[in-house]
């Protein structure tokens, strides 16, 4: 299993079809992580989270995610850096973590948020795929959420060839 993050390896030649529903990965007072859904492709999975964060809990991610000089941390400025959200995913009895240094984010003092997609180049055998997340530093401990996907069985039938 590879993870990937932005831009994922998701194929160019179809749509992918919706296997789960929105979730909730991981909740504290004033910061939150969820997954939009998840896409299913005859490759692979798709999986687009997001985490948001509002009060001292916003500026708190802020913070961490921006640098003391409002740069925002990336690995070439600082490598593999534990200031950032960390997500753990499992796939087939293998696993790996992947940061969110590549998404999108934004915030200040009263909001914060952060989107980050990742990219499984395998479907699950067992429909299972076990996501933990984690951002002590900001106020969210870890979580572990396993979702059961919905429609593997009849996948080459559901995915939309673009031509």
């Amino acid at each position: 299993m590879t993870l990937h993050r932005w831009p994922p390896a998701v194929p160019p030649d179809e749509l992918g079809a919706v296997v789960h529903g929105p979730v909730i990965l991981a909740r504290a007072t004033g910061i939150v992580a969820g997954l939009r859904c998840v896409f299913a492709y005859s490759t692979g999975i798709f999986l687009p989270l997001v985490l948001r964060a509002e009060g001292v809990y916003a500026e708190a991610a802020s913070r961490q995610a921006f640098g003391p000089h409002g740069e925002p941390i990336t690995d070439s400025n600082d490598t593999r850096s534990w200031s950032l959200p960390q997500v753990h995913i499992e796939v087939n009895d293998q696993a790996g973590f992947t940061d969110s240094s590549g998404g999108s984010s934004s915030g200040g003092e009263n909001s914060f948020e952060m989107q980050a997609d990742h990219w499984i180049d395998e479907l699950p055998r067992d429909g299972r795929v076990t996501i933990t997340v984690a951002w002590p530093q900001a106020g969210l401990p870890e979580s572990r959420t396993t979702l059961v996907l919905e429609g593997l069985d009849d996948l080459h039938e559901r995915v939309l060839p673009l031509l």
